[in-house]
């Protein structure tokens, strides 16, 4: 008869925890790109123009916004959404993540959105247009006075 080791829960718990522990560390760290790099800045709303952006993260930077406020179809009011413009200045490809928040006059958060590239990424010289929908907090969006626009990129 063949007979195993038996190693006590109380022996074999805190070992199985310190690796599972280990593990998460390490996909946590895997998936965190050490070279993405974050700028953000904060502007006046207009809604329904085109708004020049001065903002950056090296030679990548947000071109200009669009909020369409609300966007409409055939005349009836859809939704409110923000198309902004991401430029590649740089020599090498990147991906681009945008997050666009949107504030009252008093500076309360009124609604947010993030997009960003899903397949593939931004070749040099090139430019993409991404689209923020605002799409279950948008109760109080018509009192939009600031927002904000976080650039990052990888």
């Amino acid at each position: 008869m063949m007979t195993f080791p038996f190693r006590s829960p109380s022996t074999a718990r805190p070992r199985l925890v310190a690796a599972l522990l280990l593990l998460v560390l390490a996909a946590a760290a895997a998936a965190r790109p050490a070279d993405a790099a974050v700028n953000s800045a904060r502007y006046r709303f207009e809604g329904n123009r085109w708004l020049s952006l001065d903002l950056a993260v090296a030679e990548v930077r947000t071109d200009v916004v669009r909020f369409e406020w609300p966007s409409t179809m055939l005349g009836i009011k859809t939704r409110y959404k923000a198309v902004i413009k991401v430029v590649n200045g740089s020599t090498h490809q990147v991906s681009a993540g945008v997050a666009v928040a949107v504030y009252d006059a008093d500076g309360k958060l009124l609604g947010a959105g993030t997009t960003g590239t899903k397949v593939g990424t931004i070749d040099p010289g090139d430019a993409a247009e991404f689209t923020v929908d605002f799409d279950h907090v948008s109760e109080r969006l018509e009192a939009a006075a600031q927002f904000q626009v976080a650039l990052q990129t990888r």
